[in-house]
């Protein structure tokens, strides 16, 4: 399996829990991709599924984002009961089975998934945004509001459905990224927006 440890040390001074409202046609004006992409210490709660050529799975998953650092906890099937991840864009480790394995994000993630995951690009993938620390997006549609369908990103094709209102704006909460044979799905149950 996998490789993840750096010091994540994250303070809560305080938080909010953001339930999703489903939105309606009135608030499409809402949108603002500004604010999005200023939302940078964040968790949130859902399902993760993959499918790679050799492997494939789900999980229940809970993602602590702080800047560039993350606590990513996978519970369920696939993560052979409980894994817990931590890192950056540089290094990460994973803890278990009361084992500890430390690699890079995308190699553990090729390792745990069988996917090759552009790991630093899913904290802006998961907001419906496309990274600006990579290629400009092909293929880029948006809905009527502005918000993103769907674009192309570092070979993955990406779509976005299932929009809500939450107390940061207007996000996503079914992503789907494909290359190839290579599928996963996230579905967000929950955003929690911390302050710091």
């Amino acid at each position: 399996m996998g490789y993840f440890k750096c010091f994540f040390v994250v303070i809560f001074v305080s938080g909010c829990t953001s339930l999703p409202i489903k939105v309606t046609q009135q608030d499409l004006g809402k949108y603002d991709r500004v604010d999005i992409s200023r939302i940078n210490h964040w968790e949130i709660r859902g399902k993760l599924g993959f499918k790679s050529t050799t492997q494939g799975g789900s999980a229940s998953i809970r993602w602590l984002q702080h800047n560039t650092n993350y606590k990513i906890t996978l519970s369920g099937p696939f993560a052979s009961g409980r894994t817990v991840i931590t890192g950056d864009h540089q290094i990460a480790e994973m803890n278990s089975g009361g084992q500890t394995f430390r690699h890079t994000p995308q190699q553990l993630a090729l390792q745990v998934t069988g996917l090759k995951l552009p790991v630093d690009l899913l904290s802006y993938w998961v907001k419906g945004l496309p990274s600006p620390n990579t290629k400009i997006p092909n293929n880029l549609l948006t809905n009527a509001n502005g918000s993103a369908a769907s674009f192309q990103q570092n070979n993955w094709q990406l779509s976005f459905s299932n929009y809500r209102l939450t107390d940061k704006g207007y996000l996503p909460q079914k992503i789907i990224g494909r290359q190839g044979e290579q599928t996963f799905k996230l579905v967000v149950a929950q955003w929690i927006f911390l302050d710091s």
